[in-house]
């Protein structure tokens, strides 16, 4: 009978840990997502310099270039041709972020090359800053929610001894 209260005990550890883990992981997903959207920019921007590929077609390379298959609003955007629905369903953006690249979706395609390379400078600038602040955001409550995971499953395992 102990030790099956001493494994259940376990368990409610493990699993406050497990929980904390995740939600401290979300902050470094964040950073992750905007410094891949970052190198995506730079990508774009030197296609459109450089090159006079479309826009599908230049997205359609950032997709694989950039995110190597994984699941991307490049890709999205492609697919569905609407820029705000493919930024709404990024999720590890915060509001913040998507109203950030919601700004290059504005002018996309409207405007003529030196109009575009000018608004992914500005969309740039403003990423910048966003990673900034998610790098912060970041560093301060990652180890908070580890601990404090930990901490909750331990305080639950006291209180049922």
């Amino acid at each position: 009978m102990i030790v099956i209260k001493w494994v259940i005990l376990g368990l409610i550890v493990g699993t406050c840990s497990y929980i904390g883990n995740l939600k401290a992981a979300s902050f470094g997903k964040r950073y992750q997502e905007l410094k891949k959207f970052k190198r995506a920019l730079g990508v774009f921007k030197s296609k459109l310099e450089f090159t006079y590929e479309p826009v599908n077609e230049i997205f359609e390379s950032i997709s694989r270039i950039v995110y190597e298959g994984e699941e991307n609003l490049f890709q999205k955007f492609v697919d569905d041709k609407d820029w705000n629905l493919a930024v709404e369903e990024q999720p590890y953006f915060v509001s913040e972020d998507k109203e950030v690249a919601k700004g290059l979706g504005k002018m996309l395609g409207k405007l003529d090359k030196d109009g575009q390379l000018n608004e992914i400078y500005l969309v740039d600038e403003f990423i910048d800053k966003q990673i900034e602040s998610a790098y912060e955001i970041k560093q301060k409550n990652e180890k908070l929610y580890r601990v404090l995971g930990t901490s909750a499953g331990i305080a639950i395992a006291i209180i049922f001894i």
